[in-house]
């Protein structure tokens, strides 16, 4: 009995983890006739490890990707802090988000953080 409990909980906190999921809320969107879109990937190998990536917007942790390979959303235009947390990486960098535009950025191992389509 005691080893069917553990494997239940086991498979439980497994299937939590690996959800993807919304941490804090992303900003209200103040114009949304000007706002753009903004597309994340990340290209970290998949492994247990995954489970941990999450996405930062100006230091406030937004998205943990689990699963999920890409995450979208709008901004309002401005500058903003990216970043992401991933074991023992703690990644940032400054981006400029102009308006009515669709941004594509690329989370990678080493701190890779870089828009690719713009």
């Amino acid at each position: 009995m005691t080893k069917v409990i553990i494997t239940c909980v086991s498979i439980l906190l497994l299937a939590a983890c690996s959800n993807p999921r919304r941490v804090e809320q992303l900003p209200p969107i103040k114009s949304p006739d000007t706002s753009s879109k903004v597309f994340l990937k990340h290209t970290f190998p998949a492994g247990p490890g995954i489970h941990r990536l999450t996405f930062k917007l100006d230091n406030a942790p937004i998205y943990r990707f689990g699963d999920t390979r890409q995450f979208s959303f709008y901004l309002d235009t401005g500058d903003y802090t990216f970043g992401y947390s991933h074991g023992s990486e703690d990644c940032e960098t400054s981006v400029h988000i102009g308006p009515s535009a669709n941004y594509v950025f690329e989370l990678g191992p080493e701190c890779h953080i870089e828009l690719i389509s713009e």
